[in-house]
C-alpha cells in the first residue's frame, strides 16, 4: 500500500506566523515604502525562515514562496509587456529560470559527477597523501591541498567533503587505530577531521563555484552593478587563501594537536590504493582534459572579456563534450538531483530578491541605514557589516539563506556610506564563506564532520571561535590590502 511522503508540517509554523504578521502590518509600514515593497518583503522573509526551519527541502520551500508571490498578485506568470513601447513592465516568474548563474552551477554539478564517476577525484587524493603524508601535519596540509584542488573541480562543498575528502580522512584515521567516539579519536582522527573542515572553508573561499552561497553573492552583486567573474574572484581570493592555507593547519596543530606526530605508513596506504586503481583510465584522461579546457576558457573569458565564452556557456560546452565522448550519459545528467535542485531554489531566491529591488525595498533600506550612519567613516561601517555578516551566522543553518537575506542589503549600505563597490562586494562575499567557521550546523560540511564522533560539539564551538578570529584578520586585513595592491579599489 502506497503511503504519503513525510512532510515537516511543524516547519511551516514560524514562516507562516512571521509572514502573516508582516503582511498584516502593511498599513503601518515604514514611511517611504510602497505596499507592494512591504508585502514582497513579508513573503521573502517567510521564505528565508522556511529555508531555515525546512518544512520541505529548500527547493520545495522556495517553490511555495514563488507560488505565494503569484497568488497575492506581486508577480505574473509571464513578463507583462507594454504594447506601445515593447518594454517589460512586470517581470514574470518564468523569467527566474533564465538565471545564468543557476545554470552555471547546475552544469558544474554535472561536471563534478564526471570527476566522481571516473575516479579522478580519488586518484588525486591518493597522490596528495603519498606526496605529503609522512607526518600528521603533512597529511593535514595534503588534505587542505586536496580540498583546494577539488574546490575547482566540484562546486558543492558538501559533495567535496562527503564524497571524497571525508572517506579518505576516515580511512587514514582508522589505519592508525584512531576511532570515533573513543579515546583513540585524539590519536589523529580528531585533528584530521577538524583540519578537513577548515580545508573546505578555504576551498569555498577560493573559487566562485566553491559553494552555492558564492553564486548568490555573484547575482546580488550584479544587481548593484558589480560583475564577479571566475578569474576576478580567484585573483582577489588567492593571496588571503594562500596565507590562510599556511596558517590554519598550523594553528589547528597547536591548539588541537594529534597524539601521533609521525605517519610513516601513509605513503604505503596511498600507494596500495593507487595500485588497486591501476593506470589512469581513458575516461579519467578525457575528464581531466575537459576540466582543464573549461578552466582555460573561464580564465580567457575573464581576462579578455570574450562574449562567446560566457562562463555559463563554457559549463554547457564541458558537459556537452563529456556526453559526446561517452564519459557521461544523459541518464547520468538527469540523475543529478543536486544540480536541478539548486537550479530551482537559487533561481527563485534571486528572482524574489530582484523583486525587492524593483519595488524599491532595497533602495529604501540602504537610504535608511545610510542616514542613521551619516558622518561615520565608510571603513568603520564596512568592518561592522563584515562582523555582523560573520557572527549572525550563528542564527542560520544555511549559508545560502544567510547570503540571500543579508548580502544585498549589507552591500547597499556599505556602498551608500562611501565604501568602494568592489571591496565591499568581495569582502562580504568572502565573509559568506568563512562564517561557516562558527557552529556544527553552519553548512553541509560542518554537519558531516561535526557528527563523525571525532570532534566533540563543545570542542567544535570553542576551536572555531578562535579560528573565526584568524579568518577575520586574514581576509579583512590581508585580503583588503591585497585588493588594494591589485587595484580593485
Amino acid at each position: 500500500m502506497k503511503t504519503l511522503e513525510k512532510v515537516n508540517y511543524k516547519g511551516f509554523v514560524w514562516p507562516l506566523i512571521i509572514g502573516i504578521v508582516l503582511w498584516c502590518i502593511t498599513p503601518w509600514r515604514p514611511a517611504g515604502l510602497s505596499a507592494q515593497a512591504w508585502q514582497m518583503f513579508a513573503i521573502f522573509v517567510a521564505t528565508i525562515v522556511g529555508c531555515i526551519t525546512k518544512p520541505l527541502p529548500i527547493g520545495g520551500t522556495t517553490i511555495v514562496g514563488l507560488v505565494a508571490t503569484v497568488l497575492v498578485g506581486l508577480a505574473p506568470i509571464k513578463d507583462v509587456v507594454d504594447p506601445k513601447t515593447g518594454a517589460i513592465t512586470s517581470t514574470g516568474i518564468l523569467s527566474a529560470f533564465s538565471n545564468s548563474a543557476s545554470w552555471l552551477i547546475a552544469m558544474a554539478f554535472i561536471m563534478a559527477y564526471g570527476i566522481s564517476k571516473t575516479g579522478l577525484g580519488n586518484r588525486i587524493a591518493y597522490w596528495m597523501i603519498r606526496r605529503f603524508g609522512k607526518k600528521s601535519i603533512g597529511i593535514g596540509y595534503a588534505i587542505t591541498g586536496l580540498e583546494l584542488i577539488l574546490g575547482a573541480l566540484i562546486p558543492s562543498n558538501s559533495a567535496r567533503t562527503g564524497g571524497v575528502v571525508w572517506p579518505v580522512t576516515e580511512s587514514i584515521s582508522k589505519d592508525y587505530d584512531s576511532y570515533p567516539n573513543d579515546p583513540s579519536r585524539k590519536k589523529i582522527g580528531a585533528y584530521l577531521d577538524f583540519t578537513a573542515f577548515h580545508a573546505n572553508v578555504l576551498s569555498t573561499a577560493l573559487f566562485i563555484t566553491g559553494a552555492a552561497p558564492n553564486m548568490v553573492a555573484v547575482q546580488m552583486a550584479a544587481q548593484k552593478g558589480y560583475s564577479m567573474t571566475w578569474i576576478s574572484w580567484f585573483v582577489a581570493a588567492i593571496v588571503p587563501v594562500l596565507v590562510a592555507t599556511i596558517i590554519i593547519p598550523i594553528v589547528i596543530y597547536k591548539i588541537y594537536p594529534p597524539e601521533i606526530k609521525e605517519t610513516p605508513n601513509a605513503e604505503k596506504w596511498a600507494n596500495d590504493h593507487l595500485t588497486e586503481m591501476g593506470k589512469i583510465t581513458k575516461p579519467e584522461k578525457i575528464m581531466a582534459t575537459v576540466f582543464v579546457l573549461a578552466i582555460v576558457l573561464w580564465v580567457l573569458s575573464g581576462v579578455f572579456d570574450i562574449p562567446q565564452l560566457d562562463s555559463t556557456f563554457v559549463a554547457f560546452l564541458a558537459v556537452a563534450l563529456l556526453l559526446i565522448t561517452g564519459v557521461l550519459t544523459m541518464s547520468d545528467v538527469l540523475k543529478q538531483t543536486g544540480a536541478w535542485n539548486i537550479l530551482i531554489w537559487l533561481s527563485i531566491l534571486v528572482f524574489m530578491a530582484s523583486k525587492l529591488i524593483a519595488f524599491g525595498f532595497i533602495d529604501w533600506f540602504s537610504k535608511t541605514i545610510q542616514s542613521s550612519l551619516s558622518g561615520i567613516n565608510w571603513g568603520i561601517v564596512l568592518i561592522v557589516l563584515v562582523l555582523l555578516m560573520f557572527y549572525t551566522h550563528y542564527f542560520f543553518a544555511s549559508g545560502t539563506a544567510h547570503m540571500t537575506a543579508l548580502y544585498l542589503p549589507f552591500l547597499s549600505v556599505a556602498v551608500a556610506t562611501g565604501a568602494p563597490l568592489p571591496l565591499a562586494a568581495m569582502l562580504l562575499a568572502f565573509t559568506g564563506a568563512i562564517n561557516a567557521s562558527t557552529t556544527h550546523y553552519a553548512n553541509g560540511p560542518a554537519s558531516i564532520l561535526a557528527t563523525t564522533g571525532y570532534v566533540k560539539q563543545g570542542e567544535w564551538w570553542k576551536l572555531n571561535f578562535v579560528l573565526g578570529l584568524v579568518y577575520l584578520v586574514i581576509f579583512g586585513g590581508v585580503g583588503a590590502l591585497w585588493m588594494k595592491v591589485i587595484g580593485m579599489w
